[in-house]
């Protein structure tokens, strides 16, 4: 079936540059009515861009971030061992996508023991989500205080748009529920929006080494904003409770695990001089536990395992663009204080003697960047971060730099990106700090990027190619302990990836699209290369909306092949109220994962599906 579905897309890709036609509109708006072409050449200097639209969201039901996130080039939706989403998994490691970053409007989500708020809000709700902007391959430093190779963009509903009430009821099987509501409106000259949500997702249970693993997870959210000329108050809180799963320890199946934790984020934004001088404050703080039992001894000999852990993090942004005749620059300070506790840890109630390396961290953070336009047409463009890690002597302080360099090239169907990066990343306080496996003696990864995107937009047609290399040395590895190691050997990657999108009848699309991955990792005698396939049909028709997906993956490292497909129909009973129905997975042979569950005496792996087979009903009603 693969072959057949590759020569189907190569076939229809070939066809991509004939197919024209004489009246499309809206659609296409995006790609080629832009008013000043100048503006369209510096927007696409952000990086390679993944958008989903307000329009794309709903007609799809997208109802939570993995739904997305399952099907973009080059990555793949992920969990980890204690049912956490974490995109770039690498089992047995607890966590692995810390170059992920994830914002809720300007203000980045993060935890600061992990580096990254993926594992808290990767699969986050979406029914407050304007829309979605995902940034690959070491996106601009314009975004954010630390380097990323991912930065995934949340834009929360407004009052201009919304203004009014929306309630939202979902169901589906084991007992998986969602409610939300939310309400925007104006007082005076001052817009607010305010949200709430309880969703509740059950999912199978497994039965290992006679033990019962689930993976069931309850969130409660809080969303508010309020906005006056040029300030915005947001404030951002967020509960889960949810089954660890297999565990942190790849010794034994454990008899009962859980996760609860607790982040709260409060937020003040303003801009100044027409929006060219803009000021971000931003305060997080998040708390949690895990707790652990087994049956009998692990290794360690302990039965019960309890961890508390909190952290708080402030981040301070002040950003100037100005142009100087046909520089645009951009230029700003960051600045941002990380407090995080992850050693109050109990075996068998006795309280573990071992401490943490540090528990302080202050990042300082400068950036600068020239676009040069040598016509409207062409772009290039040079940025450059310098950022200094201060550990207040409990470990060493790292002065890391960040560099990319990038030519743009656009007309009215053509758009040419090249970009070249080189970034160091500081390990995360898991990494460094933890008691038990953290390695203080950790150096900085460094990464360097080179890629390239093509794309074309005809009439009804948008044909886009991707490829490009990486190269990462001192790559953080595992030893046999469990303790990281900055690795001897390069870790290395080539991918490309082909995208065809057709519109026609005005809100009708047919997207197919491939992508391939070659990953030459350290310690291992051979590559891994990965292969994933994309066929998307969205229509409208009377007052249907129907969105029809497939998805197929290949080749991934403890990954069975996998079929998703998903399917929904969205019936607009007025323009008030919405029935939906969707299935994901609806043939229950999407991918799998393995993971590993006893590594002694003999390797023992549990293999579950990324995403189950499962079927929702849903109502919403505004007034």
């Amino acid at each position: 079936m693969k072959n057949l579905f590759v020569k189907s897309v190569l076939v229809l890709l070939g066809f991509s540059v004939i197919l024209q036609a004489s009246d499309i509109d809206t659609l296409l708006d995006q790609y080629k009515t832009e008013s000043e072409l100048s503006k369209k050449t510096k927007d696409e200097n952000a990086g390679h861009l993944i958008v989903y639209t307000r329009d794309d969201l709903e007609r799809m039901q997208v109802e939570t971030l993995k739904d997305v996130l399952k099907s973009i080039r080059f990555f793949r939706y992920l969990e980890n061992r204690v049912n956490e989403p974490d995109m770039i998994n690498l089992d047995p490691v607890a966590f692995s996508s810390k170059s992920v970053r994830i914002y809720l409007n300007d203000n980045e989500l993060v935890l600061p023991i992990t580096g990254s708020g993926f594992n808290l809000f990767g699969n986050i709700e979406m029914d407050f989500v304007d829309h979605v902007e995902i940034y690959e391959g070491f996106p601009s430093f314009d975004f954010g205080i630390e380097p990323a190779t991912v930065v995934i963009r949340l834009y929360s509903k407004e009052a201009k748009r919304d203004a009014g009430t929306r309630v939202k009821v979902l169901g589906a099987l084991h007992g998986t529920h969602k409610e939300n509501i939310y309400n925007a409106g104006f007082v005076d000259d001052m817009a607010y929006f305010v949200y709430a949500n309880h969703s509740q997702n059950n999912q199978d249970s497994y039965d290992v080494d006679n033990q019962t693993v689930k993976r069931d997870t309850t969130t409660n959210h809080f969303y508010g904003s309020l906005e006056k000329e040029n300030y915005k108050v947001e404030l951002n809180a967020f509960t889960t409770d949810h089954d660890g799963f297999l565990g942190l320890l790849p010794y034994a199946a454990p008899k009962e695990t859980n996760l609860e934790k607790k982040f709260i984020n409060a937020s003040f934004g303003s801009k100044f001089q027409n929006d060219s001088l803009t000021f971000n404050l931003s305060y997080i703080n998040s708390s949690g536990s895990y707790d652990a039992s087994y049956s009998s001894p692990v290794p360690g000999g302990f039965s019960l395992m309890n961890q508390q852990f909190d952290s708080e993090v402030m981040t301070a942004i002040v950003k100037k663009k100005f142009k100087i005749e046909n520089h645009a620059i951009s230029a700003g300070v960051q600045f941002r204080y990380k407090n995080f506790s992850l050693d109050d840890v109990k075996y068998d109630s006795v309280p573990s003697p071992a401490q943490q390396k540090y528990d302080t961290e202050n990042i300082y953070s400068l950036f600068l960047e020239d676009a040069i336009s040598f016509s409207e047409n062409n772009l290039v463009s040079l940025s450059a971060m310098l950022q200094h890690y201060d550990r207040n002597k409990a470990m060493k302080d790292e002065d890391v730099s960040q560099v990319r360099l990038s030519y743009i090239y656009t007309n009215k169907q053509w758009v040419s990106k090249t970009f070249l990066s080189n970034q160091e990343f500081v390990p995360e306080p898991f990494m460094t700090a933890e008691s038990h496996v953290g390695n203080p003696n950790l150096d900085p990864e460094e990464y360097l990027s080179l890629t390239q995107e093509i794309s074309r937009t005809g009439e009804q047609t948008m044909s886009k190619i991707v490829f490009g290399y990486n190269r990462t040395k001192k790559f953080l590895i595992p030893d046999n302990l469990g303790v990281m190691q900055n690795s001897k050997d390069d870790f290395t990657a080539y991918y490309a990836a082909l995208e065809f999108h057709y519109f026609f009848r005005k809100k009708d699309e047919l997207q197919l699209a491939f992508d391939y991955a070659q990953l030459n990792l350290p310690n291992e005698a051979t590559s891994v290369e990965h292969y994933n396939y994309l066929i998307r049909m969205v229509n409208s028709v009377s007052k249907f909306d129907i969105f029809n997906e497939l998805v197929i993956n290949h080749g991934f490292e403890n990954l069975d092949t996998g079929y998703d497909y998903s399917a929904g129909v969205k019936y607009g009973v007025t323009p008030d109220l919405h029935i939906n129905l969707k299935g994901e997975n609806i043939l229950n042979a999407g991918l799998t994962r393995k993971y590993y569950y006893n590594l002694m005496p003999t390797t023992k792996l549990l293999e579950v599906p990324v995403i189950e087979q499962k079927f929702m009903l849903s109502v919403e009603y505004l007034f």
